[in-house]
């Protein structure tokens, strides 16, 4: 008897449970720390009290857990709150229409958000509930992108399994056509087009239209969806390959053009790394300061704890948005144009403290022309000055985004060649970095 495959899909209720549960404990930090740093207090009234000892061998007013219903005014309207927390207060019970006095934090904006203040007021919660509050949305935000994760990749899989299995042609497919040749964008299985840049990625599939994409009948000899010649498309190649092979051989050969190796596996998988790494890097700019700050204020008495955890905040998204936007850039197009001017500058800066300390220093900058009608600038200073020496008035260069590296046209003249993946100088002679091992634009 063939034994039955257990699921390993997450039920849809227990995944909206799951998730229900960790957006529910994000909002009760998220609400503490925001009553904290903005919240106004009021006098509320308490007029439900239970106070229950978790561990009978405790002492009486040691490990409970406390339940606690009140109200309050605020611009003559009432307001009602509920909370449950662990405590070792030992209140005595209320009696039927008895109650009590206690203050009551809320937001002015939003006063359904609310809880007692010895709750959410910095001195009177600790630093341990301080830093948990702190920490505690981020783990549970990581938790539900997990789950949800799971959830999609369990759902993507039963979608697969379901797929009827129908007779299909199987087409050899190589590693470079998993990434697009234009962005380096990785493609799923049977793209026809990026889902980057747009840019045709199947051009020899057999069956397709080299131009639109489209599915083209047996024996066809134009496409039904743009009309284009089916001949004309297979010649194409061919014609390519011809005038290649019948092209006599340059001096310095390799040296001259630009290179095809940025489409090669191993330097797209080493361009993923880097982007894997650059996401890393951010993460660690970001949270660096949220925690850091908020930890400092903490521990340092002439450092309030409200202003380091805004200072904190505030450094953390602005890194997070500097990050996003350089990690942006790497996902645009390539770019061609040709070096039109190159000029240096002598510069100074205030290095802080006392009013004559200044730093002299050089600037030199690179004026680069794009096929596109765009001027784009380098920027280097000092002894950093590699594209400025490397480059010269009227050379031809070609901008590799994922890398923000530079390539020349014409390499024939040159003693040396940059890797255009770590940015590392290499002997021109050689065809692989002497640092990083990946190949050389050449």
């Amino acid at each position: 008897m063939a034994k039955k495959k257990t699921s390993k899909n997450i039920p849809l209720p227990i995944l909206i449970l799951i998730c229900a549960v960790l957006l529910f404990a994000m909002y009760l930090s998220l609400s503490t720390l925001a009553l904290a740093i903005w919240g106004d207090s009021v006098m509320g009234t308490v007029d439900s009290y239970d106070s229950r000892r978790d561990d009978t061998t405790a002492q009486e007013n040691r490990s409970r857990t406390v339940s606690k219903g009140y109200w309050f005014m605020v611009n003559s309207k009432e307001y009602r709150g509920y909370v449950i927390y662990s405590s070792d207060e030992a209140w005595p019970s209320l009696d039927e229409g008895e109650s009590r006095s206690e203050r009551i934090r809320y937001l002015s904006f939003f006063p359904y958000v609310n809880k007692p203040a010895m709750l959410c007021e910095f001195s009177e919660m600790g630093e341990v509930a301080i830093i948990y509050h702190i920490l505690a949305p981020v783990g549970y935000l990581l938790l539900l992108l997990l789950v949800i994760r799971t959830a999609r990749g369990g759902k993507k899989k039963k979608i697969a399994a379901r797929k009827p299995a129908t007779p299909q042609i199987i087409e050899a497919r190589s590693d470079t056509d998993m990434f697009c040749p234009n962005c380096g964008n990785k493609l799923p299985e049977g793209a026809a087009f990026c889902s980057g840049c747009g840019a045709k990625t199947q051009v020899s599939a057999p069956g397709v239209c080299t131009a639109c994409g489209a599915k083209l009948p047996d024996g066809a000899e134009f496409c039904i969806g743009c009309g284009m010649a089916v001949n004309r498309a297979a010649s194409q190649p061919m014609e390519a390959s011809q005038a290649a092979s019948s092209a006599p051989p340059q001096g310095g050969a390799g040296l001259v053009g630009f290179s095809d190796r940025y489409n090669c596996p191993e330097v797209l998988a080493a361009a993923q790394k880097n982007k894997k790494s650059s996401i890393g890097c951010m993460w660690i700019l970001v949270f660096v300061p949220l925690i850091g700050f908020p930890v400092a204020g903490l521990l340092m008495d002439d450092f309030p704890f409200g202003e380091s955890l805004v200072i904190g905040v505030g450094i953390a998204l602005v890194m997070l948005i500097i990050n996003m936007l350089a990690l942006r850039r790497t996902k645009q197009p390539m770019w061609e144009g040709v070096v039109v001017n190159k000029y240096s500058k002598e510069k100074s800066e205030h290095r802080g403290g006392e009013d004559d300390n200044y730093r002299t220093y050089t600037e030199y900058t690179t004026i680069i022309n794009t096929d596109a009608g765009k001027k784009k600038t380098i920027v280097e200073k000092d002894s950093g000055r590699h594209m400025y020496d490397y480059l010269s008035v009227g050379d031809r260069v070609r901008f590799h985004p994922r890398f923000g590296t530079y390539e020349k046209y014409d390499k024939s003249k040159d003693r040396i060649i940059y890797c255009n993946v770590c940015s590392m100088m290499n002997p021109i002679q050689n065809d692989r970095c002497k640092r990083c091992n990946n190949l050389l634009f050449k």
